[in-house]
Order: structure tokens, then sequence, then C-alpha cells
């Protein structure tokens, strides 16, 4: 349980939240009452934990919002829910490199004096990623453990620093960032928004439910344990921060400063030019969240492969680690020709690969989710497996409210998600909408050409019962 959760919360990174979010929500969201999108955001999230940890018991599947959304919707959305997981995952890990390569390469090269290119940065870190990959979760888990503690030590850090009063004195807190008229003012919608991403990850728990001792104990603890935990941390660390910093300045700091907000504030509230410390660790915090969604991506393949729908040769596991090494292969040659792309036509992978891609990522996952959602919803309505009326009727449909709502108010603000505007935002959006319709259409397709492969797809509630595909013979 604990590796698991060292994945969830790395997925999430919280110290890319406090460094690249924190700002973003200040500046051109509501304002001081960001610590209370993160409130909101956490809430709608555990209500959708309950029907995906309720169904968890039943659906032991490294596909996750493929399992569920098959067994709930039927075969041919669930392709669908397959192929725009995938895309989500791989488009933020694709940003993800982005960022490594901006913030580690201008690290690299202003302490050592040298001109690296980003992208070479982020290759490397791509062949690091793929060997805790294949190596495993447990593996994986340790390195993740190390830079985890590392991230939530230095953000913790900040927060107690905060408590000095040394710009602010701490009899001058004040609660109202948490106040309704507060939170809900300003950009709420772009705070929410950024609030929900700052969760990402979290459902990668039922991924490893195969790889889990004892998954239906497992998964549902790693999943609240993550949710509660992040929740109660951005929300805290964002209450000190602006009450520290003064709230009557926040937003114009934050403002002026952009992505150095925290850098800037680390050194004020701590001083002794703490911000190149803040500078190494959000390098190995992305690192962090580059090794989860690689793990995601490349179970999400692995289930389609083993089950004879795509490449077989993806269904394979490590001989000794039990990993599913091709699968891991052909994920991160996926990304490599994503970084490669960006490195031939754009110079600044901050303001493009960044900040696109993982835009486009955060879309996907909530789609992903309210699907899920809506899957969970069904797939209880016409099982009898579980009655409990909280968690397999109320809880759902109220998550599909939630979410339904994230999702509009996502759609309305990818000008400030994505960086662009007008008919740019819509095609890059499209590309969602596009992934979704390819699973769907390939699943007509089996359908009608291979209706052999067509009833294999989601045909175990527990693929550990499935066996690995056999290699073809010579």
């Amino acid at each position: 349980m604990p590796s698991i959760v060292f994945y969830i919360i790395a997925a999430a990174s919280p110290l890319t939240v406090v460094v690249g979010l924190f700002p973003i929500m200040i500046s051109a969201g509501n304002g001081i009452g960001m610590p209370g999108a993160f409130v909101v955001a956490a809430v709608v999230l555990m209500i959708f934990a309950v029907g995906y940890v309720a169904m968890s018991r039943h659906v032991t599947n490294a596909g996750a919002f493929y399992a569920y959304s098959t067994l709930g919707l039927g075969r041919i959305p669930g392709l669908g829910a397959a192929t725009l997981a995938i895309f989500a995952y791989n488009a933020i890990q694709a940003g993800l490199y982005g960022g490594f390569g901006y913030y580690a390469g201008e690290l690299v090269n202003d302490t050592f004096g040298t001109h690296l290119p980003w992208w070479l940065v982020s290759i490397v870190a791509m062949v690091a990623c793929l060997g805790l990959g294949v190596q495993g979760v447990h593996s994986g888990a340790r390195v993740l453990g190390v830079f985890l503690s590392l991230e939530v030590t230095v953000i913790t850090v900040l927060c107690i620093f905060s408590l000095t009063g040394k710009n602010v004195p701490v009899s001058d807190f004040s609660l109202e960032p948490f106040s309704p008229a507060v939170v809900f003012g300003g950009a709420f919608g772009v705070a929410l928004m950024f609030a929900h991403a700052s969760f990402i990850g979290f459902e990668g728990s039922a991924i490893y439910g195969e790889e889990a001792k004892d998954p239906q104990r497992t998964v549902p603890r790693a999943t609240y344990i993550s949710v509660a935990f992040m929740g109660i941390f951005y929300a805290i660390a964002g209450w000190l921060v602006v009450n520290a910093l003064g709230l009557d300045r926040v937003i114009a700091m934050a403002t002026d400063t952009g992505g150095d907000f925290i850098f800037a504030a680390s050194d004020e509230i701590i001083g002794h030019n703490i911000s190149l410390l803040f500078q190494i660790l959000i390098c190995t915090a992305i690192f962090a969240a580059i090794v989860t969604f690689h793990n995601n991506v490349s179970r999400y393949l692995f289930s389609l492969g083993r089950q004879g729908l795509v490449w077989k040769p993806l269904g394979w596991t490590h001989a000794k680690r039990k990993t599913p090494w091709v699968a891991a292969l052909v994920q991160t040659a996926m990304v490599l020709v994503v970084v490669l792309a960006f490195a031939v036509f754009f110079t600044d992978p901050f303001a493009t690969l960044w900040t696109w891609a993982t835009g486009i990522g955060a879309i996907g996952v909530i789609m992903s989710q309210l699907v899920a959602a809506i899957a969970i919803f069904v797939f209880f309505r016409r099982s009898s497996v579980d009655k409990r009326p909280w968690n397999t009727f109320i809880a759902p449909l109220l998550a599909i409210a939630g979410l339904g709502a994230f999702f509009i108010v996502t759609l309305g603000s990818l000008d400030i998600l994505l960086g662009v505007q007008g008919g740019t935002a819509m095609l890059m959006v499209s590309l969602v909408f596009i992934a979704l319709a390819v699973g769907m259409l390939y699943g007509v397709y089996l359908k009608y050409t291979s209706p052999q492969r067509y009833e294999a797809v989601g045909r175990a509630l527990n693929e550990r019962e499935l066996d690995e595909p056999a290699p073809e013979a010579s």
C-alpha cells in the first residue's frame, strides 16, 4: 500500500503544484481564495473515489478506466475510454519531459557553464524512467519515496517558516481564504481547473491492483489516503503562504513573478537564497511524476495487449520482474517521438510542450474520470455484487454532477489552460475527442471483422485469471 501511495502522490507532484500552479491560481484564478479551491476539488474527487473504490473490489485489472468503462457501458465505449486514457497520460508525460528539460537544463547549464539542449536532458530522464519502469513497482517506489519525501519536506519547511511571522504576525493570519465568498469569487473556474489538475494520478491506484498482494484492501486504502493527504496538504500550504506574504499583496506578487513566485516567496519567507534548493527539487519532483505516468500508460497498453486487442507482445511480462517490459518500451518510444518533434519545431519547451501537452492531458483525464463515473453508476445498476446505497448510487451520481461541472468549466478556460486562443485552442482540445472516437471506431471495426477478438474485450472481471500471450511461432 505505501508503494502505491508513493506512485499516486508522486504523479500529482506536490512541489510542481506549489511551484507551477499556485501563482497561476492566485494571479489568474480566485486570488487569495486559492486554498479553498483545493478543498472543493478534494471533496468532489473523494466522492468520486467512493464509487471507484467500490468497483475496484470487484475488478482487478491493469486497465482501470478501460476495465471500468467496458464493464459499465459496454465494449465500444470501453475501448474509447482506453485510447482516451492512453492519450491523456501520454500527453501529460510528454509535457512533463518538456518541463524537466527546461528546469533541469537551466539548472545544469547555469551550474556547470554548459549549453546542453533541453531535449537531450529529457532523453536522459527517459532512459532512467524506462529502467525504473522495467524494474517494477517496488523498485520505482523506493526512488519515488526518496524524491517525494524531499518534496514534502521542503514544502513543510516553507510552511513552518511561514509561521515565524517574518512579514505578517501569526496573530494576523486570517481564515478568509476559506470563506465561500472568496473561494467562489474571481475566476473560480480557473482556480478549480488547476486544483483538479493537482490531483491527477490518484485514479492510478486501481492500475496496480494486479501487482498488489491484497488489492481489495490495498487499492481502497491507497486511494483515500492519497486524496485526503493531497487535499489537506495543498490547502494548508496555500493558506500559510498567502497569509505569510500578506493577503493584501500576494496577488500582485504572484502576477509580477509568475513561475518564479515560490522561488521569490521562499527567499522572502525563509531567506538564505533557499530558492536554489527549490530549483533542484523541482527537477526531482517532475521526474517522479514522469515515472508514475510512464507506469500508468504501459499498464494500459499491457492490458490491451494481453487480451489480444492490439499488438500481442504488449501483453508480455519480464521473466523475473513480471513487469510489462514491451509496453514500457513502446510507451517510451511514443513520448520520444513527441519530444523530438518539439525539439525540431520549438525552442522553448516550457511555453509549448509543457503548457500545451499537460493542458490537453488534464482535459483528457477529467473526461476519463467523467466516463468512468458514469460507467460505475451503470455497473452497479446492472449488477447485484454491491447494494450499498451511498457507495453504489448516491456517491457515483454526485461524482457525475461534480466532474461534469469540472469538465464544462475546463472547456470554458482553454485560453488560460493552454495559453492559446480561438481556432488553435479548439483544434488542440479536439484531440481529446478524437482519441475517444478512435477507440470506439476500433471497437466497431472489431465487432464486424473479428467477433472473437471483440468478445475478448473486458471478458474477465479479474485479469489475474488471464494467461500471458504466447510468442508467435516462427
